[in-house]
């Protein structure tokens, strides 16, 4: 069950990295933010990362550390272990230290996220009612890093238990501001009702649904939202003719939007990728 959604998470890093470095060195984190997200080269960004992993790992783990250090260090690692790590333990080591850190940094925030993933289904749900729209900057992140670390370990049922308390925070984050990193939340909701085949449970027709709201709350200018509703919609349902559409709909696409380049550039390529195995997917 692949529910990563590469460059999302890094994309979430991205744009609140200058918030975490010191104010003397805003200004950099500032240029060096808006480079990387219009980069039109993700292979440089990916050869880059490393630095920064271990840059804000070592902020990170200083006994002073902040929330929003701990935060986003969690982020960072998600978004690098989902995106360009292909080894499967490496990826869980990542993918674990990503979590531990988004857990930390909530726990550091407010005293009542300490834990909140050992309650129960029907503690969990009272919890998530009672979450204020300010929150989604903790709900969010928690969200996604814990969907990392579900994603790396779908052997472990105990892991994927927790799969539904994830989507229940990601709906919060919705019900909140939909358009929050551009349609993020229903872009790994439509990932989560695609994640199985009708017939295993899965709801295509919801997932079908969030894809059509977040390419419409993007206006169409995230691209990554086409590939994915391609890749976990039209391919489990076997529809070529919408497959087809999106994705010739992303190549012809200028890449170039503000903050959006470099995973429009790197969507084109996935799409691209999946154009080549079209005809031999749906035979």
């Amino acid at each position: 069950m692949n529910l990563s959604l590469p460059l999302l998470i890094l994309y979430l890093f991205l744009t609140g990295c200058s918030t975490i470095i010191e104010k003397q060195t805003a200004s950099f984190s500032d240029s060096l933010t808006k480079t990387m997200l219009n980069f039109e080269d993700p292979k440089t960004v990916d050869e880059a990362m490393p630095t920064f992993i271990i840059l804000l790992d070592s902020f990170a783990r200083a006994p002073d550390a902040s929330p929003k250090v701990k935060l986003a260090a969690g982020q960072l690692l998600s978004a690098y272990s989902g995106a360009f790590v292909v080894e499967e333990k490496r990826a869980r080591t990542l993918a674990t230290l990503a979590y531990n850190y988004t857990k930390q940094g909530a726990c550091l925030t407010d005293k009542k996220w300490c834990n909140v993933d050992t309650l129960s289904t029907k503690a969990f749900e009272k919890f998530v009612s009672n979450l204020k729209p300010r929150e989604i900057n903790i709900l969010y992140p928690y969200a996604t890093t814990w969907l990392g670390y579900i994603n790396t370990h779908s052997d472990d049922w105990n892991a994927i238990a927790n799969l539904q308390h994830c989507k229940m925070l990601l709906e919060r984050s919705v019900e909140f501001d939909e358009s929050y990193d551009n349609a993020g939340g229903h872009l790994y909701l439509g990932a989560i009702a695609s994640a199985l085949p009708a017939a295993l449970g899965g709801k295509p027709d919801i997932a079908k649904q969030h894809f059509e709201r977040a390419i419409e709350l993007t206006e169409g200018k995230s691209l990554l939202v086409k590939v994915e509703y391609a890749r976990r919609y039209a391919r489990e349902t076997f529809n070529k003719a919408l497959h087809h559409q999106l994705l010739t709909e992303v190549t012809k696409a200028d890449p170039v939007v503000p903050d959006l380049t470099l995973m429009n550039t790197w969507a084109q390529q996935q799409a691209e990728t999946l154009l080549a195995s079209e005809n031999d997917y749906f035979f």
